[in-house]
């Protein structure tokens, strides 16, 4: 029993589960130990929640980042980064939910991985409001992608079958028969299929091009 294996199984719990539903005796089941046995270690749920935190901020990729090849280093990242999300499905939970505010900021690992980007985008040519804002757009656009889109691919509910996700959602469909909407109609009858990490390159070049008409100017 350590601290990382604890913040590793209640990671693990919150992912399936979300942070609310994680509590000690169901940790402790979870490790296969009594709760008294984990009250050795950690104090209370918060300090769970923190290592847990601490944990997957030490899994964060390592930015590797070149400015001289700033677009598809960029694409690289930013791949690399949902990966990170989707093996942490939880995080984003974590972070909506009341008990984030409570929780230390970013670990010295993860300080390091944003100062880093936050360079990388100061150097393409960005002012510090527009790095920062550029960041905060990289991580809302990255988080929110494997939070709506990957997750019924990676997580489905009971009854969904995820390759449905890969054209027009089955409620579109419906919604289009039924519904005075003739452009729902059409797009539903001609679109193709759009599966995740299609979907997912688009919206990345979308930020990519964003960020070159913002560096023109």
């Amino acid at each position: 029993m350590t601290r990382e294996l604890i913040g590793r199984a209640a990671l693990t719990a919150i992912s399936r589960d979300g942070p609310t539903a994680l509590r000690m005796r169901a940790l402790a089941d979870e490790l296969g130990v009594s709760p008294r046995a984990l009250y050795n270690y950690v104090t209370d749920q918060r300090e769970v929640l923190a290592l847990a935190l601490g944990v997957a901020q030490d899994d964060a990729p390592e930015p590797r980042l070149d400015p001289a090849d700033w677009q598809d280093s960029l694409r690289g990242y930013c791949q690399e980064l949902r990966a990170w999300y989707r093996r942490h499905a939880g995080l984003v939970a974590l972070a909506m939910s009341g008990q984030f505010a409570a929780l230390p900021g970013p670990q010295p690992t993860l300080a390091r991985h944003q100062d880093a980007v936050l360079e990388f985008l100061l150097r393409i040519g960005l002012s510090p409001e527009g790095a920062l804002r550029a960041y905060q757009q990289m991580i809302l656009l990255i988080a929110g992608f494997t939070e709506f889109y990957d997750s019924w691919h990676d997580r489905p509910p009971p009854g969904v079958d995820p390759s449905e996700w890969d054209t027009v959602p089955p409620q579109v469909r419906d919604a289009a028969t039924r519904l005075d909407a003739p452009h729902l109609r059409r797009v539903v009858a001609e679109a193709g299929p759009q599966h995740p990490d299609e979907l997912f390159g688009s919206t990345v070049d979308m930020l990519v091009a964003w960020l070159e008409r913002t560096l023109e100017g």
